[in-house]
């Protein structure tokens, strides 16, 4: 029990290293998407699908450190994401049509505000 408990800040670090990574293709897609023209919504879904398998395979192995088959594993994280997807799009919305802060800004905080949501999920519910 004390060994998991001390796993829990080094598997937060390595989350957030995976997220950073993640984050950068989302924030790079995002950006040429958005001012190119693309719908927000279209540009906001194809941007956090670039991180996704990234992500699962990343977290899968490396952060909470997962072998064997991932068939429910992979359907779980999915599921979680397609979650956090429309908790981001939604803060998205929100910090910029209602607060009118520039996108990148609404961007940041809202996938910062995610991270939380993500890695909750991602520790008690896909890998565990």
């Amino acid at each position: 029990m004390l060994f998991k408990l001390a796993q829990r800040p080094q598997q937060f670090l390595r989350f957030c290293a995976v997220g950073a990574v993640n984050t950068g293709v989302d924030f790079t897609v995002f950006t040429i998407l958005s001012s190119g023209g693309v719908q927000l919504l279209a540009a906001q879904t194809v941007s956090y699908t670039c991180g996704v398998l990234n992500s699962f395979l990343m977290n899968r192995t490396w952060t909470f450190k997962q072998g064997g088959r991932s068939h429910g594993q992979l359907s779980r994280f999915l599921a979680m994401n397609l979650l956090t997807l429309a908790v981001t799009y939604g803060l998205l919305l929100w910090f910029h049509n209602r607060w009118g802060w520039p996108l990148p800004v609404s961007k940041f905080v809202a996938t910062g505000l995610s991270l939380v949501l993500n890695f909750t999920g991602s520790r008690r519910w896909v890998f565990i």
